[in-house]
């Protein structure tokens, strides 16, 4: 039976050449990467109905070398309007290796899943790869992304193998969660809202804004 040729395709390849193509990649994001903070969720109080966690935590991160992909700025950078204040819908887009993430994060990520409930496919605990909901400190402008989506395809198999993943975020809106890294630029980031880029106008007249962590008071004006 016909086959095609061994020593030219494109789709398969030795194990020399795929781990060449592996140290290659190492090197590209070493050189040109940065180094992001990933924070794995543990889901609290796990919903199986709705397959949703109703408390998430974040009490670790892990520094890990990544090459941002969208070098020239946030995808779908835009400010929206929405009837519960301005909602950034900033994107971006990260690329790390994939045999850096199985040989040291992994191995620590399953010891952390098991002592804080144990993993569980079915409820989306997995320790063999970045996962959607885990969350991402971009050090740039101080702010976090929600992991939506992983790619384990891009690109499609060199060689008959993967390389790297593929991770697509987008900016993280703050619903409660709780925050314990240890790390006061993480937990304090999350709950940072807009208010300090605004301005309101004042009973007494003028203008003024919030602070960060500022104490208020709330009077009923309803009557």
């Amino acid at each position: 039976m016909p086959t095609t040729n061994p020593f030219f395709s494109s789709t398969t390849g030795f194990s020399g050449e795929q781990q060449l193509l592996d140290d290659l990649t190492r090197e590209q994001i070493a050189m040109f990467g940065i180094d992001i903070s990933y924070l794995p969720r543990v889901m609290v109080n796990y919903d199986k109905l709705l397959h949703e966690s109703t408390i998430s935590a974040f009490e670790t991160c892990l520094n890990i070398p990544m090459y941002v992909k969208t070098y020239d700025g946030y995808d779908n950078g835009m400010e929206l309007l929405s009837k519960f204040g301005v909602r950034s819908s900033d994107q971006i887009t990260l690329q790390m290796s994939r045999s850096e993430f199985n040989t040291y994060y992994a191995p620590f990520l399953k010891d952390y899943y098991e002592s804080n409930g144990g993993l569980d496919r079915l409820e989306g605990v997995i320790a063999d790869r970045p996962k959607e909901g885990d969350l991402i400190y971009f050090p740039m402008d101080d702010s976090i992304f929600e992991i939506k989506y992983v790619a384990m395809d891009t690109p499609f198999f060199q060689l008959g193998k993967g390389y790297i993943y593929e991770i697509q975020c987008e900016r993280f809106e703050y619903s409660g969660e709780d925050f314990a890294t240890g790390i006061t630029e993480i937990d304090q980031a999350p709950v940072r809202t807009e208010f300090p880029n605004l301005e309101f106008n004042l009973i007494e007249g003028g203008v003024s804004t919030f602070e960060f962590q500022e104490r208020i008071r709330i009077f009923n004006l309803s009557d």
